[in-house]
């Protein structure tokens, strides 16, 4: 029992301990809180406020405080008259990204020193050991000591006044661009803003002021009486600006072909194409589709669009379709973006090779079928211009870009490799009609399929100097034309059968 009931009064001991401390601080919050949070410094302040004089000799601005009181001195008019002139008419500058800003003092939130300086003034001679305290008086009294008035800049208020101004500095990086309207193609144009229709505007700098840290560099400047310029420390977009626009958006490749002897809806097919993909552009890492940008070629789209029927390979042969004759577009921009080394995501042969351009350098396309896509490959925009000169029947591809790194120009060429014969054409016999349904004149005969021979081309690509000379070529790849077989439907008798005896 004596050994519990020792244990009982230890821990009512520590509980008691414990009680007192949280009644110590709690009474040292309240008080804390009474004082609005002060520190020793502010009471110590504080008290040197209500009980020193200014010593003997002491002025502020000029104007003698000596045996004065803090509250008196701080009401003087001579002083309050000194302490505004310090702050009237003063500007303080600073720059972002080279743009000056300059604000008063009512616009950064800047006072006069004046109640910084009362407080060091009646200090002095009044705080220290002994020893200093005599020091000073004795200066004091022998030659003066002025505190000087000047501008004083608290941090937060200035932090709030930047912060109230905070959208005139930021700004949300813009490239330099290039605005596309009704562009209309040129011979002998070097340059995309060289065009009609085409507009570059200039970039603007993402620009992001740290606020805070300009607060804080303005208010440790101005307090050390240091009012020079600075830059505001600020982070700086790396944007596209019109100079560099200009440099990448140079003609890479011009690149024609002869539509001459097409028909008029030919000419209509091939022209419409034409208009609808130039002003393209193809931005980086994208790929394009030409069927996609020029829609459907179809009975609903030619009374849109105006696509006109005209002959296309289907199966081995020409048939009539919409839209027929748009592959010398597909071609011929083919072939630009490859002079222009631009990425082939897609492409396909026709059934056989065309005579608008090297054989194994077309590029055929179909409504919901093959397709010519393209990936621009470099890290900013190309533009694709086409055009066509209804007179001479040319339709041209240009292609601006950055200039090709290896500051070649490059070309392709095509040799053939071997044929493979055709087997042998089939003749379909008392034949009525054609496949398609369509009657065949007794006695007559009619070509369904042309016979035709396969190809096979090697295709080779070229680094041409300045001067025109080749300095590099290698196969490039190997294209293959397949051979079609002849289908001949005869509204007759197979010559090769004897003839019939006619029966009595």
């Amino acid at each position: 029992m004596p050994k519990r009931a020792s244990r009982n009064r230890l821990m009512n001991i520590l509980f008691l301990v414990l009680g007192v401390l949280i009644v110590a601080l709690i009474v040292v919050l309240i008080l804390m809180l009474a004082n609005g949070g002060a520190t020793d410094a502010d009471a110590e302040a504080e008290q040197l406020k209500q009980s020193a004089r200014y010593v003997q000799g002491v002025s502020v601005g000029g104007v003698d405080i000596s045996g004065m009181s803090y509250a008196a001195a701080s009401k003087n008019e001579d002083i309050q008259r000194l302490a505004q002139d310090a702050v009237t008419g003063f500007t303080y500058t600073f720059t972002i990204n080279g743009e000056e800003y300059s604000y008063t003092a009512e616009q950064l939130g800047i006072t006069s020193n004046l109640e910084v300086v009362l407080l060091e003034a009646l200090a002095y001679g009044n705080e220290g050991d002994g020893a200093k305290i005599r020091e000073q008086k004795a200066t004091a009294q022998e030659s003066g000591v002025d505190f000087a008035l000047a501008p004083y800049a608290d941090e937060m208020a200035v932090l709030e006044k930047l912060a109230s101004y905070e959208p005139e500095y930021n700004a949300e990086g813009q490239d330099a661009a290039v605005i596309i309207g009704e562009i209309v193609g040129k011979e002998g144009v070097t340059s995309l803003e060289e065009l009609e229709g085409v507009t570059f505007t200039e970039g603007v700098a993402g620009i992001d002021v740290d606020i805070a840290a300009l607060a804080e560099l303005i208010s440790t400047n101005i307090n050390n009486k240091d009012y020079s310029v600075i830059e505001a420390p600020a982070e700086i977009s790396d944007n596209i600006d019109i100079e560099t626009l200009r440099e990448n958006t140079q003609l890479i490749v011009s690149f024609p072909t002869s539509y001459e002897g097409s028909s008029d809806n030919r000419s209509t097919n091939v022209e419409i194409l034409a208009d609808i993909i130039s002003g393209v552009v193809l931005e980086p890492g994208v790929v394009w589709s030409i069927n996609e940008e020029a829609g459907p070629r179809n009975a609903q789209t030619a009374a849109t669009v105006g696509w006109k029927e005209e002959k296309g390979i289907v199966n081995g042969r020409y048939e009539m379709e919409y839209g027929g004759g748009v592959c010398q577009i597909s071609t011929t921009l083919y072939n630009a973006a490859l002079r222009a080394e631009l990425t082939i995501e897609e492409r396909s042969s026709h059934s056989w090779p065309s005579s608008y351009v090297d054989e194994g350098l077309d590029a055929t396309i179909s409504t919901g079928g093959k397709d010519l896509k393209l990936l621009n490959p470099y890290n900013m925009p190309v533009y694709i211009v086409a055009y066509t000169d209804k007179e001479e029947k040319i339709v041209t591809v240009d292609i601006y870009g950055p200039p090709l790194a290896h500051g070649y120009t490059v070309d392709f060429s095509s040799t053939l490799k071997e044929t493979i014969p055709p087997p042998e054409t089939v003749y379909h016999y008392d034949a009525t009609t054609l496949p398609n349904g369509d009657p065949i004149e007794e006695g007559k005969q009619v070509t369904w399929v042309q016979s035709r021979i396969g190809q096979v081309w090697y295709v080779y690509k070229k680094y041409l100097d300045a001067e025109g000379n080749v300095v590099d070529s290698w196969l490039y790849y190997t294209e293959s034309y397949s051979c079609y077989q002849g289908q001949i439907y005869v509204n007759g008798p197979d010559p090769a059968l004897p003839t019939p005896t006619p029966t009595a």
